[in-house]
């Protein structure tokens, strides 16, 4: 049956053309430019918040890669002791999970024994098993496991890089190809690059980059680029910019045809795509606020057409009990599956003007990037001659300064903290710990460590806290207010209150009794400097401690306020982690 719907719906209406829509968009804009409401990505390029079909002529042909939406949920266990990860794995079967990723922490632990332990009671050919960590020379692993019984048909693989090493030994993979012919011993992993702060476009270029060493290396070693591709899982990380996400796996996809292609190989014998959800934006002091990050994440992944899935924990188990953190994490597998019936339809994605349009887009600079990384020798030479580390770092120090200006919110950590639980204030100590472990690696890291020690503090007697001072009409005042509390409990301080008050005498006095380390001054006035003078010589001189700081940018005539004793300004695209540390040492936080 056709459903002509569509048509009959729309046919009574004129086309809307780009230039006219765009004409009207900004005249509804009035004072405010149209480049407001155009996204300036962090790849460098712009998307138009319209598409229409005039732009289909521009839309790639992405592979579908799968027959079915459907997509295999993997859940990471850390082995210490193989049995009692067994057990861990075999209880995880009830919550659908349908293959493991074991993380060993000694290659002692993958003796013939000890994997005998590990695999006790696991349907090997129906359900992948994959290996990462500390694990032992991977010729030597790759025997132990083709001597497993019923190991030569499972179809998972190492989620770890193969060592550098002869020609010879390369040749001698190819005959473990041989003993293992569906497990996957070649991987491309872009977590450490994302870890470090890669863009979408830059994962993506990374990925190719890592195949195509796989295949120069490999083919040089006699293998085909169709088998090493049947044998190659591509690691991707997930993050938390939806759309962005959604296309990347498609980008990717698309590239991949072109990679192997230029190998001699089928386009459409794509590698397996293995995506995990990004511990980059976890919050460690907001748990809860991550089940929406990974729920969002895993659903990127699952509209883009991953073949595997990884969400991972919401909580590493300092805030909430590891067994309820585990379990509603894998409910959002179930959730998206069940509910959600997101496996119903294969790229769901295709035809939407503004998602094609992205998704060309990041094609498009990645393969920039990747062109170029080859030209500098592929990827392990542009690495060494620190290329690779010099396009991370520019890209982390761009995502460092929106997240400092507050340009990209991540709620719990620059925007809307909420207060730790007793639990979280009886383990300060091991939560700052953590933090301090993935300063690295975390971008919510440097706003979490800053506002702990804050809190820390308090245990000591010296909490540092903030009066806001509200002035004129509060229906300004007030927003004023309230993005001043958002601000400074960003950093841990404490609001001491909030009020309205007259400039007089009296309310000086009202202030001692609060003995607030900071006063803002939040005044509903088109000049408020005639009002905040006055206000800022009688606090230096009542409190000489006391840090007076005025809510909105420095207006005419500000030269008088700094004068008189204010301390600053702060408004909406100041550097919020660099003002607020500036605060912790003027108030003794330390």
């Amino acid at each position: 049956m056709t459903n002509t719907l569509p048509d009959s719906l729309f046919q009574e209406f004129p086309a809307v053309n780009r230039d006219e829509w765009k004409k009207r968009a900004t005249a509804e804009l009035k004072e405010t430019p149209y480049e407001k409401i155009v996204w300036k990505t962090p790849d460098g390029f712009e998307l138009e918040p319209w598409y229409s079909r005039e732009s289909e002529k521009e839309f790639l042909r992405i592979p579908p890669g799968k027959s079915s939406n459907s997509w295999t949920n993997c859940r990471l266990i850390t082995v210490t002791d193989p049995a009692e990860a067994n057990g861990v794995a075999m209880k995880s079967f009830a919550c659908d999970v349908s293959a493991i990723e074991f993380r060993i922490t000694d290659p002692h632990l993958c003796s013939l024994e000890n994997l005998t332990a590990l695999l006790s009671g696991i349907e090997l050919s129906a359900l992948p098993v994959y290996f990462s960590g500390n694990l032992p020379p991977v010729a030597d692993l790759l025997e132990t496991l083709a001597a497993l019984p019923g190991f030569t048909k499972n179809e998972g693989g190492l989620l770890a890089p193969l060592p550098l090493s002869s020609e010879m030994d390369d040749v001698a993979f190819g005959k473990h190809l041989d003993t293992l012919p569906l497990f996957r011993i070649f991987q491309a992993d872009t977590i450490p690059f994302h870890e470090r702060g890669a863009t979408p476009a830059q994962e993506i270029a990374l990925a190719l980059a890592g195949a195509s060493e796989l295949f120069n290396r490999f083919t040089d070693a006699g293998l085909t680029a169709g088998r090493i591709a049947a044998a190659m899982e591509i690691v991707l990380p997930v993050g938390t910019s939806h759309f962005a996400e959604l296309a990347k796996p498609r980008a990717i996809r698309y590239l991949l045809g072109h990679l192997l292609k230029a190998y001699g190989a089928d386009p459409s014998a794509l590698p397996r795509l293995f995506a995990k959800t990004s511990r980059r934006n976890i919050s460690l002091l907001d748990p809860y606020t991550n089940v929406l990050r990974l729920t969002t994440e895993a659903a990127s992944a699952i509209l883009g057409g991953y073949e595997t899935l990884q969400t991972g924990a919401f909580d590493n188990g300092l805030s909430v009990e590891n067994d309820l953190a585990e379990r509603i994490t894998g409910n959002i597998h179930l959730i998206l599956r069940s509910e959600a019936t997101l496996d119903r339809v294969i790229d769901p994605a295709a035809g939407s003007n503004y998602i094609e349009s992205l998704t060309g887009r990041l094609a498009e600079t990645a393969w920039d990037i990747f062109k170029r990384i080859e030209a500098a020798g592929g990827l392990n030479a542009a690495m060494e001659s620190g290329m690779v580390g010099t396009m991370l770092d520019s890209a982390a120090a761009l995502e460092k300064k929106e997240l400092g200006s507050r340009k990209k919110t991540l709620i719990g950590v620059n925007r809307y903290p909420w207060p730790l639980t007793p639990e979280q204030n009886d383990r300060i100590e091991a939560l700052e710990s953590a933090i301090e472990a993935g300063l690295e690696t975390s971008a919510t890291a440097s706003y979490e460590l800053m506002r702990l020690k804050t809190i820390a503090s308090a245990k000591s007697g010296r909490a540092p806290s903030v009066f806001i001072w509200t002035i004129g009409d509060p229906g300004i005042s007030f927003r004023q207010a309230a993005f001043c509390e958002d601000f400074f409990k960003c950093g841990g301080f404490t609001i001491s209150g909030t009020a309205s008050l007259p400039v007089e005498e009296a309310s000086y006095a009202t202030l001692r009794q609060q003995a607030p380390d900071i006063v803002v001054l939040c005044i509903a006035d088109k000049d408020p400097v005639p009002q905040a003078e006055p206000i800022c010589n009688a606090l230096r001189r009542l409190g000489p401690g006391i840090i007076t700081v005025m809510a909105g940018r420095p207006p005419q005539g500000h030269e008088k306020l700094l004068e008189a004793g204010l301390d600053s300004f702060i408004y909406t695209g100041v550097n919020v982690l660099e003002m607020l540390e500036t605060y912790q040492r003027k108030t003794g936080v330390k």
